[in-house]
This record gives C-alpha cells, sequence and structure tokens, in this order.
C-alpha cells in the first residue's frame, strides 16, 4: 500500500504543475481529493493572508487558482516521500517559481503529510519543521 499512495502523492504533485502551466482543468483537479477533503498549514507565518483551513475541493481549486495568478513557473517537486503508516505520505517539496508582477524568485522547502483513502487525496497539511510534520506523522527521525 506505500508504494501506491506515494504514486497518488506524485500523481497529485504533478497534476498540480499542469494546472499551474494551464493544461489541466479545475475539473480534473477536484477529482484528485474525496468530497470532503481537509488542506491546512500549521504556521501562520507560512502564508499570512489566506485562512489557515481549507476544505473541499472547490476550496482547495480556488486556492490553486490564487496561487496561478499570483506566480509565474509555480512548480512543486517531491525531494523526499516517507511512508507513514497507515494511509500517509510524508515530503519535503521544493516549491519554485518567480513572482508574476515582481519578478521576484521563489525558492520555498516545506514538508507535506498526505492522507491517502481508495487512490484519493483526503487531507494535506503543511508544515515548516521536519520535527513537526515527523511527530504529526507519529514517525520520529
Amino acid at each position: 500500500m506505500a508504494e501506491e499512495n506515494i504514486a497518488v502523492v506524485r500523481n497529485a504533485l504533478r497534476a498540480f504543475n499542469a494546472y499551474m502551466r494551464g493544461q489541466l482543468s479545475r475539473d480534473d483537479v477536484a477529482k484528485l481529493g474525496v468530497p470532503d477533503f481537509e488542506f491546512s498549514w500549521h504556521d501562520e507565518r507560512t502564508m499570512p493572508d489566506l485562512p489557515q483551513h481549507l476544505h473541499g475541493p472547490d476550496q482547495f481549486v480556488e486556492f490553486w487558482e490564487a496561487l496561478r495568478s499570483a506566480w509565474d513557473g509555480l512548480t512543486l517537486d517531491a525531494l523526499e516521500c516517507i511512508d507513514a503508516p497507515p494511509d500517509r505520505v510524508l515530503t519535503l517539496t521544493r516549491q519554485s517559481g518567480r513572482g508574476r508582477e515582481s519578478g521576484v524568485p521563489l525558492d520555498v522547502h516545506s514538508f507535506h503529510l498526505w492522507t491517502v483513502r481508495d487512490h484519493k487525496i483526503c487531507a494535506l497539511e503543511l508544515f515548516r519543521h521536519r520535527a513537526d510534520a515527523l511527530e504529526a506523522a507519529g514517525l520520529r527521525e
């Protein structure tokens, strides 16, 4: 099951990148998650101007749309994938791009804790620090 869950997460990251390039529709993105999908981040400094919690695919896709309008060439790449039983995957993720208006480059690393059920994303949690992400996943270094 671990490899299947990692494949689901990698597919979701590919979908994000395709959506940012305008190659994937809103409906295709919504199909990646379950109807009660939850998205949250655990450090308000990460995205201080946005809500800390999103619920459902529609809010999540609206968030992606806001990112796409603000950034050129925005991509997410999993640098590391860690199986976190029972149905979770922890990724060290690199986010890069360039501010659409400012031209300022972005190169940020964060930790994403994904919950997968029936080949769909149920929840995604963002963390700035590895120790916090590992603890949330029930793992230790």
